[in-house]
């Protein structure tokens, strides 16, 4: 009966938690979540800790200082450390809101963080408004959460002359006649305005606008004076309402004034002011003051149903819990990568209309830290006809006599990626015809058939698969200092030119390239051919490339079925004579390269004191450089295989011994890096 009774205080007391998380207040519809978990931050690194770092010291401090105040914790600004905090968008064909939702856990501290004399909130039972000075956005909070709210109009929006027309709003062209302003609409603002596609906004009375003069320079340089009128639109008011636009209109004040000034700044300098050009800017601010003020008013709408509102909430979205994991400490999702594109094609034009990332579903990405690393981890759902595509592509592995000319030991870093270039060259058409078909138009789709089934002809896949199979391997095995000569030129008296030759010393990589390939037909005939040109020279089966304008030597060879390219001499004989040393390759390295389609390494430690002090500001910049370098562990990126219809890549850097945590190793990093 204990158990019963414990089992069940459990899962109530999980399903408060939940309900309690403010994930509930983001809409299904928003664009993009990013989430901080503080629970799992805080039990990397306790408060007290935070507050005695060098990164929470320099935040208390630069807080105090600009508010005039004295914070000694983090706690003192009244959030909630132990909730996730979350930002999200949403977007529309008329306005983008971003928006931040945070725990608050003492609204009385929170608001002694925000209280001075320049900026007053409002309050209405237990929520308070706050609108900044800028009238952009706007800070609405409660005894439990805080919600912050930026909202812009989109340009391409009020270039349709019917959704301007519902707006009053006026497309204003500057011309040298008589016809200044083009009316878009001669209608007055509709005071609901409900047909907007905004799922999160009220019909709400749209704020009366006050027609703005600009400042005139006269010929004459006489003294003139800023004047302003005021035309009231719409029918009465309540005076609840007038009260709400008479707030509106004050915050508006200092946006006015800075809007006259900048018109007069933009007026012509060139002596003779044009009337039609102060026209112009007259209606022109008219027209923005318009735009403004509607999407504040929109604004205020969305944040009030925030608060009070009932719709669907994020939590309903599958894609997006599905992305969830309970041990990240931070995580991002983006609803589409397609939805990216069309947020923005409006401003494109014609090109918009294309189905750029047609196929290209939600993007997610998380960051996990532990007492070993810290690891980034993305993935990106794909259409099942491109994920099909994608696991044909991906399926090849590296080729296993690559791993014997790595040396972990000195290697500085290395990069592979192994595709299958047959089916790559088999789904190439097929994928660039649903990538890019539709930005042709629908017209032009016989002639993207013909196109495809021309590429196919033209090319044997096979045969070029056999060339290149589609495997490769770069590594950096360390630096090299050598004297460059470089050519430039001086000027005599008479402003003749004389070619100099000069001489630098210059840091270069020390590095090996190969690829795999069964046929050397092809490329037997391009050696053959660079050597006739004395373009390529040959000594015991190694060609070097004759350029003198390179400033290192490339060297190139073909063995064992492997295409090497170097700028070591030694190396290259090395492995032509079977005396590579090959027993140096780690096995996690070993791992990294041969169970991943991409691979990339970078190991710090052997970067120490490989780069001359001239070449990074000097021995003092050189010691904190190299400092930095010894405290920081490898650092990888690896693919992932594909799983349904998910691909996904992980990011990881390893902490040294002495560090507890990847978080307090990362602050220790910003702190060296700062002194």
């Amino acid at each position: 009966m204990k158990k019963i009774l414990i089992a069940i205080a459990l899962f109530l007391s999980f399903n408060l938690a939940k309900a309690q998380d403010l994930v509930k207040k983001i809409p299904a519809n928003a664009f993009t979540v990013a989430t901080i978990k503080g629970d799992n931050v805080f039990k990397l690194m306790f408060v007290k800790d935070f507050n005695e770092s060098f990164v929470g010291k320099k935040l208390l401090t630069e807080t105090s200082k600009s508010l005039d105040k004295s914070f000694t914790s983090i706690e003192d600004f009244g959030i909630n450390l132990e909730k996730n905090m979350y930002y999200f968008n949403q977007l529309s064909d008329s306005i983008t809101y971003n928006c931040f939702l945070i725990p608050i856990k003492d609204a009385k501290k929170f608001e002694n963080l925000i209280d001075s004399k320049e900026k007053k909130f409002t309050q209405q039972g237990d929520i308070r408004t706050m609108v900044l000075p800028d009238s952009t956005s706007i800070i609405k909070w409660n005894n439990n959460m805080l919600y912050f709210v930026t909202g812009s109009i989109k340009g391409s929006f009020f270039a349709d002359s019917v959704k301007s027309a519902r707006y009053g709003i006026k497309d204003i062209r500057f011309q040298s006649d008589d016809a200044i302003v083009a009316d878009s609409a001669a209608v007055a603002v509709d005071s609901a305005y409900a047909t907007t596609d905004e799922p999160m906004v009220e019909a709400v009375d749209a704020p009366v606008v006050e027609k703005v003069k600009v400042r005139k320079k006269s010929t004459a340089k006489k003294n003139t004076k800023k004047t302003v009128g005021t035309k009231k639109t719409g029918k009465k008011k309540t005076a609840k309402k007038s009260k709400k636009v008479a707030r509106i209109d004050s915050d508006f004040e200092e946006a006015r004034e800075f809007a006259v000034d900048t018109a007069s700044a933009m007026t012509p300098v060139h002596g003779i002011v044009d009337e039609q050009y102060d026209t112009y800017q007259q209606e022109r601010l008219e027209q923005d003051a318009k735009k403004k003020r509607l999407a504040f008013t929109w604004m205020i709408a969305q944040a009030d149903q925030i608060f009070t509102g009932s719709y669907e909430s994020i939590e309903n979205n599958k894609s997006y819990t599905a992305s969830l994991d309970n041990k990240a400490i931070a995580e991002l999702w983006v609803s589409s990568l397609q939805d990216v594109y069309n947020s923005i094609s409006p401003e494109f034009g014609a090109y918009g209309k294309a189905g750029l990332m047609k196929g290209y579903g939600s993007l997610n990405a998380k960051l996990f830290m532990d007492d070993k690393s810290f690891r980034i981890s993305t993935g990106l759902e794909l259409a099942q006809e491109q994920a099909d595509a994608y696991k044909k592509i991906m399926n090849r592995k590296l080729n296993k006599n690559f791993l014997k000319y790595v040396n972990s030991e000195k290697a500085l870093g290395f990069m592979s990626y192994s595709i299958d270039t047959k089916a790559y060259l088999e789904e190439f058409p097929k994928l660039m015809k649903q990538t890019y078909g539709s930005l042709l138009g629908g017209k032009m789709d016989e002639e993207i058939d013909l196109g495809t089934e021309l590429f196919s002809l033209l090319l044997d896949e096979e045969a070029v698969s056999k060339v290149i199979k589609g495997d490769a391997l770069f590594v950096i095995n360390g630096l090299n200092t050598k004297d460059v000569t470089y050519t430039t030129y001086e000027y005599d008296d008479d402003y003749k030119q004389k070619e100099i030759v000069k001489t630098k010393k210059e840091t270069l990589p020390d590095f090996l390239f190969m690829f795999s390939s069964e046929d050397h037909r092809l490329i037997n005939k391009l050696i053959k051919y660079g050597v006739n040109k004395n373009y390529v020279s040959v000594e015991n089966n190694i060609y070097k490339v004759l350029e003198k304008k390179s400033p290192i030597d490339i060297y190139f060879m073909i063995k064992d079925g492997i295409v090497f390219f170097g700028n070591s001499l030694t190396e290259m004989q090395g492995i032509s004579n079977n005396q590579y040393n090959s027993n140096k390759l780690s096995k996690l390295h070993k791992q990294l390269l041969s169970k991943n389609n991409f691979s990339f390494l970078f190991n710090a430690k052997n970067l120490v004191g490989k780069v001359p002090d001239s070449e990074i500001g000097g021995e003092e910049t050189a010691k904190k450089f190299n400092s930095t370098l010894e405290k920081m562990g490898n650092v990888y990126m690896k693919s992932n295989p594909i799983k349904g219809r998910l691909v996904s890549a992980d990011i990881s850097a390893e902490i040294p011994n002495g560090h507890e945590n990847a978080l307090k190793y990362l602050f220790s990093l910003i702190e060296n890096a700062a002194k």
